[in-house]
């Protein structure tokens, strides 16, 4: 990515609405819905630089799928494949959504804006996952247990804010640099892919560096159809 400025965030997003597309549902009819909210929850003060002022830590457009069985989006310590890498590295989410969103156990797969509401169906037994860039990083992203969050409990929906099941993980694609201040990460790049390779595997952030509390940066919510928003909840 030639720099995360507004002109190719701006584009970013055009292009994650433009590849919406109905996924695999195979579902029965009396399948629950849920409404699900992926948004920023960064403001401009949430990320300390080394000079010791602040910026935002904005999250990019990213996927999410439903999925059954013994699917997952990626697996922990192995290393992470060109589509995991383009999604951490550069905020692309294109190539990993055409990855999975065919494959066995996939219910549906699609791309989502942050703040936009995502509308899903779902059936006991299936679980969500989706996976979006920390733009302020070189390969760092949000994303549940590569298993994903189980949608029901027995048969029961789940609802509320889920932010805590959010983790932020290192791809192990390329080296870590100071978290909103290194060269090599989206917005100071100088085009896609660059940057020293790390070779390592994907595992939970833990580079040494500090950063920003997973809810400062990003909020999930789950409301299955029906449902009420509770503060706190």
């Amino acid at each position: 990515m030639r720099g995360f400025t507004k002109a190719s965030a701006l584009a970013m997003l055009a292009a994650a609405l433009a590849q919406v597309s109905s996924g695999t549902e195979v579902l029965a009819a009396d399948a629950t819905t849920f409404a699900i909210t992926i948004r920023n929850a960064s403001t401009p003060d949430t990320l300390i630089l080394p000079d010791g002022k602040a910026t935002a830590a904005p999250i990019a457009p990213g996927l999410y799928a439903v999925v059954r069985g013994d699917t997952k989006l990626f697996k922990r310590n192995e290393a992470a494949g060109h589509a995991l890498e383009s999604l951490a590295e550069d905020g692309d989410a294109a190539a990993l959504l055409a990855a999975i969103k065919d494959i066995d156990g996939v219910v549906g797969a699609d791309m989502f804006v942050p703040g936009l509401p995502l509308t899903v169906k779902a059936e006991p037994g299936d679980r969500f996952v989706f996976a979006t860039m920390f733009v302020q990083s070189n390969d760092k992203f949000f994303a549940p247990d590569p298993a994903g969050i189980d949608l029901f409990e027995g048969h029961a929906p789940i609802a509320g804010d889920l932010t805590s099941k959010i983790i932020l993980w290192d791809a192990g694609t390329e080296k870590d640099e100071t978290p909103g201040a290194g060269p090599n990460q989206a917005p100071r790049q100088a085009g896609p892919n660059t940057g020293p390779d790390e070779r390592g595997v994907v595992a939970a952030a833990a580079d040494g560096f500090a950063y920003p509390a997973v809810s400062n940066v990003i909020q999930l919510t789950v409301l299955p159809q029906g449902a009420k928003s509770k503060s706190g909840s």
